[in-house]
């Protein structure tokens, strides 16, 4: 018996099989679960009062918030939740950097604290604290939706996401161990996409046969490529699910086909962790109310209607080391109608997200165009070359195309499909890069806006 054999059979106790922090985690879940029984009224009174207690606690223990409060005649002691929150002024990552300090919550000792960055793919990270339980209770919110996938602790998973969204390893002897009994994860490397690189990555996804796939979809997508040109037929998976980047129709059945497996997209930022998910139903994607509260907002401020589009401001529920109320985090969504899934969640939908504010270009005549449109049309071309759309200026739209991987096809065909989207009044100017870079995060951005629509 070999000494991993060993080490499996007899010394370890199923719960240091659990990712550190996973134990904790695992018990959150437990309590999420709960929320499965409870009425919509009880819902929404948990989120309410889970509202009043991170305002109150903002208000005692920073700086920031205390000045501020006070400075509008605010009191979280005063208020109806959802009538009075708009009175408080959106949180920014520029405020977040510039007040980084009257932040931090005094009460938290530092040793309950740890600090961590945004992916930065505007080029300035944001810092941000946050406090141990907090970072159990958002491992808990990831399984709650996990479990709609079929996941379960052991289960075996695929990643294809960039290295920063892993944990840190402690030591290369826990780590295998871990790997081998209770992660159980295989991890793809979406900056190396060579020929070589994907054949022998094949081979290890053979032999490894996950359960289960989680991604960004861009990062997933040069796989899944190579996989129809060699013609193999994988073993199907249960659930694929992507984050962290649009997932486009194509994509979604692609993946499908190609593994085998039900995609379920999910939402979640650094800061907030995976906020929303979708169901079996696939009719949008449902809300954690225990762990934030979401609004959508017009570009006048006020709530968007059903079927409106706003941009996406939340406040977190859990994090007591850096409160984080009413803060903008870049993304726009199309808000739901109101009515209820036949899954039979009470969590609320919000109906289709957008992706990032900047991934909004604007047309001739100042209306938005979400991003996911040049990306059908790019796809509609069957163009075998990376392709990236920067709007510069309202009157400029470039397109980028990486040289590696191009073909014959001629780009009249996508500067025609792209004058009907953005008008007549708008350059389409084409560059021919060697490569196009990811963002520092491993996210590969299709569309980026540098005019801002609000």
């Amino acid at each position: 018996m070999d000494i991993q054999a060993f080490l499996i059979r007899h010394l370890l106790h199923p719960l240091w099989m659990i990712r550190e922090g996973e134990g904790e985690g695992l018990k959150y879940l437990n309590y999420f679960c709960y929320i499965d029984r409870l009425s919509q009224t009880d819902l929404e009174e948990s989120q309410e009062n889970k509202i009043k207690k991170i305002l109150a606690h903002a208000y005692e223990n920073t700086d920031y918030y205390h000045g501020m409060f006070e400075k509008i005649g605010f009191h979280p002691s005063r208020i109806k939740v959802k009538d009075e929150m708009l009175k408080i002024p959106l949180l920014t990552k520029d405020i977040v950097r510039r007040n980084f300090e009257s932040l931090m919550a005094r009460n938290l000792a530092r040793s309950h604290v740890t600090e961590a960055s945004t992916g930065g793919s505007t080029g300035v990270p944001m810092r941000f604290l946050r406090d141990r339980r907090s970072l159990f209770l958002r491992r808990g919110q990831e399984l709650y939706f996990d479990r709609w996938m079929g996941y379960r602790i052991g289960t075996k998973v695929a990643y294809f996401v960039s290295g920063s969204h892993y944990d840190g390893r402690i030591s290369q002897l826990k780590a295998r161990v871990r790997n081998a009994t209770c992660e159980r994860m295989l991890s793809f490397d979406p900056h190396d996409i060579t020929d070589e690189y994907l054949e022998k990555f094949l081979d290890a996804y053979l032999a490894f046969r996950p359960a289960m796939i989680k991604c960004f979809p861009n990062a997933l997508t040069p796989f899944a490529g190579f996989v129809a040109r060699a013609r193999v037929n994988l073993p199907p998976v249960q659930a694929i699910s992507c984050t962290g980047e649009n997932l486009y129709a194509q994509q979604r059945g692609k993946f499908e086909h190609i593994f085998g497996g039900e995609v379920f997209e999910k939402v979640g930022t650094r800061e907030s962790g995976v906020f929303a998910c979708e169901c079996k139903e696939h009719r949008g994607l449902h809300v954690f109310t225990e762990g934030i509260y979401l609004e959508l907002l017009k570009e006048n401020g006020e709530p968007a209607g059903p079927g409106e589009m706003g941009r996406v401001v939340i406040t977190d529920l859990f994090n007591m080391a850096m409160p984080l109320i009413r803060y903008e985090i870049g993304d726009m969504a199309v808000a739901g109608n109101g009515t209820r899934c036949p899954c039979g969640s009470k969590l609320p939908l919000i109906d289709k997200l957008l992706g990032r504010d900047r991934d909004i270009v604007v047309d001739s005549y100042g209306n938005p165009k979400p991003g996911y449109l040049f990306v059908e049309a790019i796809k509609n071309m069957n163009l075998s070359a990376q392709i990236q759309v920067v709007q510069e200026n309202p009157r400029l739209l470039v397109v980028r195309i990486a040289k590696q991987g191009m073909n014959e096809n001629n780009p009249d065909a996508l500067r025609d499909d792209f004058q009907k989207i953005v008008g007549p009044h708008v350059e389409i100017r084409f560059e021919y890069p060697n490569t196009i870079d990811r963002d520092p995060s491993g996210k590969f951005r299709y569309v980026i806006s540098k005019v801002k629509y609000w």
